[in-house]
């Protein structure tokens, strides 16, 4: 395909481009985009937790998204990548060409691993029930919008584990540092300190 100042000359494919992010290159307008990261205790704290809580983490392939957490986002090559992220076709437009990111591509950056049985379950109807069991807590409707439950709540609940806490009690904590790690870190939402309930049951 052909371009002239950038933009190809047929446009038929992108029909977003007047509502797209990159219109704004276009009209020689600059920006830089500022991710949000929610400051979770946990990676903050990584070398405090209690050994039982890292060991369930490790067998997991939990444990290295939390270095994850506090490396350096170069804002600039985010900005890039979402200006040339195009919706119709689910791909970057680069100057070489398109090129989208995969799942083996996510699964090295973080860590987790990406074989095995697919991950699905329902996420309508009341999940809340789900706190207490997996939880051992119940947030309260200030703390919870629906299905989604605010990160600073666990943050304040979920700390330091206590020394005579019962299995039970350890896989509490592990559900909700996970929990935690995926509402901050893999899943994150444009707030960047509310996640939803449906990855609990899993």
């Amino acid at each position: 395909m052909a371009f002239a100042r950038h933009l190809p000359i047929d446009m038929s494919l992108l029909h977003l481009q007047d509502k797209h992010i990159a219109n704004a290159i276009w009209e020689s307008t600059k920006r830089v985009l500022r991710t949000r990261r929610h400051a979770i205790w946990i990676a903050k704290h990584v070398n405090e937790l209690d050994q039982r809580v890292m060991n369930i983490l490790k067998a997991t392939e939990f444990d290295y998204i939390l270095k994850v957490s506090i490396m350096k986002i170069n804002h600039l090559l985010v900005t890039t990548l979402v200006e040339r992220w195009r919706m119709e076709t689910h791909t970057f437009h680069l100057p070489l060409g398109e090129s989208t990111i995969t799942l083996e591509d996510i699964a090295l950056q973080i860590g987790l691993p990406i074989e095995g049985h697919v991950v699905t379950n329902i996420s309508s109807g009341s999940l809340v029930f789900f706190c207490q069991q997996l939880l051992g807590d119940v947030p309260q409707e200030n703390n919870a919008k629906g299905n989604i439950i605010k990160l600073t709540r666990m943050n304040n609940i979920f700390r330091q584990l206590p020394h005579d806490a019962t299995d039970e009690v350890i896989q509490q904590y592990v559900r909700a540092y996970m929990l935690m790690i995926i509402g901050s870190i893999i899943m994150s939402d444009t707030s960047a300190s509310m996640v939803h309930l449906m990855y609990l049951p899993f």
